[in-house]
């Protein structure tokens, strides 16, 4: 399946997740896909004497490594992520038109880290609220590479490898940088932040109440 695809199947994915679990379990499923994604990217180059190329592949392997760190972040709550199973990552099989998948998978990995936001909020045990906080910084470092290869796939303009799409991409910048909000764990006053303190001109997606893993989270695409 191209990562196109499984990037807007994993964005709704989070957008319906209610229980935190499922929150936790998609944030890891998307870390999980953009790992892949790096990878799949990292191996389709050919570096060799090619210094466009080289970016890319670096940068992908950057990418896949972040998401792989990211995925190990989300995986410390004591609310346990529901079962990944196989996951979407285990089913790209191509990356098909790079520039879009790459817009579409910053939107997910903002989506994500404003959605941890609001889980830290709402965090009643400091394992889930430090799960949340360090899984933002993942994120934010997963959506920073994504922004350097967009940034990097503009730059190719029309010589983008018809291996990774063939259409020319358009000249994509990167996008919003993901806002960390630094918060007190439970057990100091609790943690508080308003929504126009998350982002500005952001409507939190939902919000978490005072019991952590037994609430319900709504959350919708953005």
């Amino acid at each position: 399946m191209e990562a196109l695809r499984l990037i807007r199947t994993a964005r709704h994915a989070l957008a319906e997740a209610r229980q935190v679990p499922d929150v936790l379990a998609e944030a890891r499923q998307a870390a999980l896909l953009t790992e892949a994604v790096g990878a799949r990217l990292a191996e389709s180059v050919e570096p060799e004497g090619d210094e466009e190329g080289e970016e890319l592949a670096g940068l992908g392997q950057q990418l896949s490594e972040a998401g792989a760190h990211a995925a190990v972040c989300l995986d410390r709550s004591g609310a346990r992520a529901a079962p990944v199973g196989g996951g979407r990552a285990g089913r790209l099989t191509e990356l098909g038109e790079l520039a879009p998948a790459l817009v579409a998978l910053d939107e997910l990995l903002r989506d994500v880290g404003e959605t941890l936001v609001v889980l830290a909020c709402g965090a009643d045990t400091e394992s889930l609220y430090w799960t949340c906080i360090d899984g933002v910084d993942a994120m934010s470092e997963c959506k920073d590479l994504a922004g350097r290869l967009r940034e990097a796939v503009g730059r190719g303009g029309g010589a983008e490898r018809t291996a990774l799409g063939g259409a020319e991409p358009e000249r994509a910048d990167r996008g919003s940088p993901l806002l960390v909000v630094r918060l007190g764990p439970p057990g100091e006053g609790g943690p508080t932040a308003k929504e126009e303190e998350l982002a500005p001109g952001y409507q939190a997606p939902g919000a978490v109440g005072e019991a952590g893993a037994s609430e319900e989270v709504s959350v919708s695409a953005g």
